[in-house]
């Protein structure tokens, strides 16, 4: 009898621990849906409804992850370690990285300018430093030079930069851009879409744009594009979209500015090291 009873009661707690075990694991499955979405533990479900425009956009990118994050929780929970990676696997360490472009102009147009018979080629030199991460987007300092800046503006021109000729002209300048940020997406992919925005200035060997403007300007740049993983070191670097804008903010008498649509390409180089695991 006392056997019998005995048994009956290591039936009731080895139920009771199961349970308890299931109630952790729905707990964790509910916190590791949270952190996804919101970054953090202790977002009120409330929220769902509030931003279900912005969790809608953010959940297209998390809702791959979301089932892999639940299924290691689990595992986790009950003993299961995760599987080693392979042996001799190399991955990337976030680091610096370098990146030398070649913007060629698609076309002028007149979003916040005056003039159309103007187009930039550029050659530079651009830099990324990680600081971040924000929304699953990893957030770098972005900061380019460009040594060659070749703009074709119309030969003569009135006040407000209006062609009056048929030719073209070459005017070279230097520009420099040290305020950018870069949002870069799945970072640990062989292909890897961006985006980055960039604000600084161009000097021109004379006046740009009319003969009233001036040789000083700022120069604005945003753009889309991807990183091609070519090895460890080195990425191809392709931005089809490409929006360019020189104007020197009412410093001089004209300000007919230019706006260029264009497309960049180039190659990156990572100054992060390599581990092995």
């Amino acid at each position: 009898m006392m056997s019998r009873l005995s048994s009956l009661g290591s039936d009731d707690g080895s139920q009771a621990i199961q349970s308890a075990r299931m109630g952790e694991n729905l707990q964790l499955i509910q916190a590791c849906i949270l952190i996804h979405i919101y970054g953090v533990e202790a977002m009120p479900l409330i929220s769902l409804f509030r931003c279900r425009i912005a969790l809608f956009t953010v959940l297209l990118f998390t809702a791959p992850l979301i089932g892999q994050s639940v299924q290691m929780t689990n595992d986790l929970s009950i003993g299961i370690s995760p599987p080693p990676r392979p042996p001799g696997k190399v991955h990337r360490v976030q680091g610096s990285e370098l990146s030398v472009t070649l913007m060629i102009p698609d076309g002028s147009y007149r979003l916040f300018s005056a003039t159309l018979q103007c187009s930039a080629w550029t050659a530079g030199i651009e830099y990324e430093r990680p600081m971040g991460h924000m929304f699953r987007m990893r957030v770098d300092y972005a900061a380019e030079v460009i040594p060659v800046f070749i703009l074709s503006q119309p030969a003569r021109a009135d006040f407000w930069g209006y062609a009056m000729t048929a030719d073209q002209k070459s005017v070279p300048g230097i520009s420099i851009l040290p305020v950018g940020f870069r949002f870069l997406l799945f970072e640990n992919s062989r292909i890897r879409p961006f985006a980055v925005g960039k604000l600084g200035g161009v000097v021109f060997n004379q006046k740009a744009l009319s003969p009233a403007a001036s040789k000083y300007n700022f120069n604005i740049q945003a753009a889309a594009g991807l990183l091609y993983a070519v090895n460890k070191r080195y990425d191809f670097r392709l931005e089809p979209f490409e929006f360019f804008h020189v104007s020197n903010g009412y410093m001089a008498a004209s300000n007919p500015g230019m706006d260029e649509l264009a497309v960049r390409v180039g190659v990156t180089y990572h100054f992060s090291s390599t581990a092995k695991d």
